[in-house]
């Protein structure tokens, strides 16, 4: 959290310098010059020595304005990035992974729809296709904070995945159907078209020190999987190989009783 708060701080103090650069004054200047000279701008602009440099100045003044133009839409850009994931912790964070809820009603595809919300904005941005395949499952009794977080993180990951492979249109799909081989479970899926995982990798990656690159941005796995066998559900996944997508698979009983594992 300190890290994203102290990468906002720099965004925001580099985009102010950059529009303390921008010379909008001189513009105000040429352009009462213009006006003084109104009445004969060939000669003025062709014979007085200080009127024969304003097209050079115009000239270089219009670089210098586009550069920094670019230079603040970049470091908005990053400015936005930091946001998203300040409102992804804070997302995570009002909903405790282990500490125990109120089990509630619930509607699957909503608990879908909802950890959704906080990613949609940097989808939008990625150019991401977001399919949604819910099909009628009926209503759930469970934690609704496990299991939202546990949605997040899964979203999350995805999105991770599919920022490193950059040459391709990427589509994200949510699912919820009934568990075609568990009677009275609900199974809700996650499934992306980005990075993958290697074969020899995927019986770890819900271990504490999962393989692959790791920092406090990214989802805890680890407990996402503890989390669901608390609601005495399981949490897998499957991929093809590098550069082929996951699938993260959730499975849940509808009704979550105490005691469960």
């Amino acid at each position: 959290m300190r890290n994203v708060l102290n990468s906002i701080h720099v965004s925001a103090g580099l985009i102010t310098h950059r529009l303390r650069e921008f010379h909008v004054a001189d513009v105000g200047r040429v352009a009462d010059m213009l006006e003084a000279h109104s009445h004969e701008y060939g000669r003025y602009l062709t014979q007085d020595p200080k009127g024969k440099k304003i097209p050079y100045f115009l000239g270089e003044l219009s670089e210098e304005l586009a550069q920094n133009h670019l230079d603040t839409l970049t470091e908005l850009t990053t400015l936005n990035y930091h946001l998203e994931q300040l409102e992804y912790l804070l997302t995570v964070g009002q909903v405790p992974l282990r500490v125990g809820g109120f089990k509630e009603t619930i509607q699957f595809a909503t608990i879908m729809d909802e950890a959704l919300a906080p990613h949609q904005g940097e989808l939008d941005r990625m150019g991401v296709q977001v399919c949604r395949e819910y099909q009628m499952v009926g209503e759930g009794i469970l934690e609704v904070s496990r299991l939202l977080r546990i949605v997040v993180n899964l979203i999350r990951n995805a999105i991770n995945g599919m920022q490193k492979i950059t040459d391709r249109t990427h589509r994200l799909t949510l699912s919820v159907l009934p568990c075609p081989d568990r009677e009275g479970f609900v199974r809700l899926q996650v499934a992306d078209t980005g990075s993958g995982i290697p074969l020899d990798c995927l019986t770890r990656v819900f271990s504490p020190q999962a393989p692959g690159e790791q920092s406090d941005l990214l989802p805890n796995l680890h407990a996402s999987a503890i989390a669901a066998k608390e609601l005495a559900g399981s949490l897998r996944v499957w991929s093809d190989g590098p550069m082929q997508g996951a699938i993260f698979t959730l499975d849940l009983p509808v009704i979550h009783m105490e005691g469960e594992r």
